[in-house]
């Protein structure tokens, strides 16, 4: 398989997978492991992808960001408080996650190369998105999320980062455990990725920046990550529409399924 192929395919798997809660992670882990003649583009590669999709969540949440980001210099007025309070609960939810990535990093990076542990935690992803659906919330909206609430979503994140275990879904099932209503919790999560996906680009950049130039080609990373960005900000979309309707347990019909096929192939 060609580099420009392989750097167009793992494009689509990230933009498609990341924020839909079918797990981009366990995605790239069967990609790498089932495709003849796959060959990773290089270290930097994985670097501009989560760049890619770092982008489009800016973007589709950039009136968000940018009202978070004014709200630090209004007035006392009560919009500005309600944006200065969520600002701080993404501070509050962001730091487990960043103790789990930082902590256990490497663990969970052993775990990459298991391919009977992504097919349990695929099934796993899966329950729990059926179990999500048929929870009835009580409808807090973000004004009534507390600190504890942010600390439960953030670590649902960070313990996130094992393989087939979606960010998205588990966010987004804490919250509705939690009582949190589904529009508002959606864009939490969203908006709590950032900090996430952009610490992870930087941990990337950190660790290799060695070997990150080795076998650069600009056509070849510039359509990954281009892949990344636009089907990502679709898929933001995509699930902003499903989660409303509560419409989840499609997704989990299909990681279900992908976990059960995982384990019959990887079966001794």
């Amino acid at each position: 398989m060609s580099p420009l192929v392989s750097a167009l395919l793992l494009g689509l798997l990230q933009g498609f997978t990341e924020f839909l809660p079918i797990s981009s992670s366990g995605h790239l882990v069967l990609a790498q492991s089932f495709l003849p003649g796959f060959s990773q583009p290089g270290v930097l590669f994985d670097i501009t992808l989560h760049l890619g999709t770092l982008v489009a969540v800016c973007l589709y949440f950039r009136s968000d960001l940018w009202s978070l980001f004014l709200s630090l210099f209004s007035a006392q007025s009560p919009v500005a408080q309600e944006n200065r309070r969520l600002l701080w609960l993404l501070i509050v939810g962001s730091v487990p996650t960043a103790v789990i990535g930082l902590l256990f990093r490497k663990q969970f990076e052993a775990m990459f190369d298991d391919l009977q542990s992504a097919g349990i935690w695929f099934v796993i992803t899966g329950l729990l998105l059926f179990v999500t659906d048929r929870v009835s919330t009580r409808g807090r909206d973000l004004r009534a999320m507390t600190l504890f609430d942010a600390l439960v979503i953030g670590t649902a994140q960070g313990i996130s980062i094992i393989p087939a275990l979606s960010r998205s879904g588990s966010t987004i099932a804490a919250g509705i455990f939690l009582g949190l209503e589904r529009q508002a919790l959606v864009r939490y999560s969203f908006l709590l990725s950032i900090p996430a996906i952009a610490g992870a680009f930087l941990l990337e950049v950190i660790a290799h920046r060695q070997e990150a130039l080795a076998g650069f080609d600009p056509l070849v990373y510039g359509v990954g990550t281009l892949a990344a960005g636009l089907l990502g900000y679709w898929s933001i979309a995509v699930l902003l529409r499903m989660t409303q309707s509560r419409r989840l347990s499609v997704f989990g019909y299909y990681c279900v399924a992908l976990g059960l096929l995982t384990l019959v192939l990887t079966a001794r």
